[in-house]
């Protein structure tokens, strides 16, 4: 009887941590179609832009994250490899994100997908506004 009792007040104390945010039921974000990577080799990071470049082959920024980390990237970029709020992106898009080229609007949020598989890392740009 004792035995029993304690089995079930163990259970009732893991069920309680469970629903009072430990990672029993921990939020994954889940990768959109257009991501191309197994979700266990994958990282996002969403924010807004700061510190940004752009040449036409290469694309300079720093994200401001929603928690609360600054992650920065640098890479040569292909259009194939962006969106504009989860459409694909086209060379006319750039002018809703720039003020003029390389020169970016206030207030330009992103999602940056970032995939690891086989010591190769690749990145999907995802722009918001």
């Amino acid at each position: 009887m004792r035995s029993s009792l304690l089995t079930q007040g163990l259970w009732t104390l893991a069920i309680g941590l469970c629903f009072w945010g430990t990672p029993c039921f921990g939020e994954r974000l889940r990768a959109p179609d257009f991501v191309p990577c197994d979700r266990n080799y994958l990282t996002s990071w969403q924010g807004e832009v700061f510190n940004y470049h752009r040449s036409e082959t290469q694309i300079d920024f720093g994200i401001r994250t929603l928690d609360g980390t600054i992650e920065r990237l640098n890479i040569a970029y292909q259009l194939e490899l962006m969106r504009l709020n989860g459409g694909l992106f086209t060379r006319p898009d750039w002018k809703t994100l720039e003020l003029s080229p390389g020169v970016l609007k206030p207030s330009v949020a992103v999602r940056v997908w970032r995939c690891e598989q086989a010591g190769v890392v690749s990145y999907m740009i995802d722009w918001r506004n």
